[in-house]
């Protein structure tokens, strides 16, 4: 069975973001993972909304990925990762700046090792409580398994509404010829 584009499109976010979180080009896998987040916040928006903005993203991040326990993040600092690896490819945002949402502190290894821990139980005496520390790992773990649930989801919703073919049919695609 041929897949679809948008299948192609979701399934080349994957292969990017694993190559990349494989090479440990972290800065890299973040830049993907929440421009991607953008595209699938515009995806699942109403058809009458025409681009991505922080409540579509915020809203697919507590609707497809913040559904367990595993990070201690929340949307809203999620949405100032973002904006500060998408703007400066730092950790620090205007919003993180103002202290309206924690900054986050990136760590990768295994979770539960102790020096994982000790990274993220110190992120949070940065900036007089205003950081939080995440483990990239479980971070794109959990990315990637909300992209599959929504690709799955969108899939079955396109599949009836036209307003969301349209949209969907406007991600970037590559034709090889």
């Amino acid at each position: 069975m041929e897949q679809s584009n948008l299948d192609k499109y979701f399934q080349s976010v994957i292969n990017a973001i694993d190559l990349l979180h494989q090479n440990k080009l972290m800065g890299q896998a973040l830049t993907v993972m929440y421009s991607t987040i953008d595209a699938c916040g515009l995806l699942n928006a109403p058809a009458s909304q025409e681009k991505a903005t922080g409540k579509t993203f915020k809203s697919w991040v507590n609707q497809y990925m913040l559904t367990s326990d595993v990070l201690e993040c929340n949307a809203e600092d999620l949405w100032g990762a973002r904006c500060a690896v998408l703007h400066t490819h730092t950790s620090a945002s205007d919003l993180s700046k103002a202290a309206t949402v924690r900054e986050i502190q990136y760590v990768s290894g295994p979770p539960g090792h102790p020096l994982v821990e000790a990274f993220i139980s110190a992120s949070k005496d940065i900036g007089n409580g205003n950081s939080i520390g995440v483990n990239i790992d479980l971070l794109v773990i959990d990315f990637l398994k909300a992209i599959g649930k929504f690709s799955k989801e969108f899939s079955e919703l396109a599949a009836h509404s036209e307003a969301c073919r349209n949209r969907a049919s406007k991600i970037l695609q590559h034709f090889a010829m």
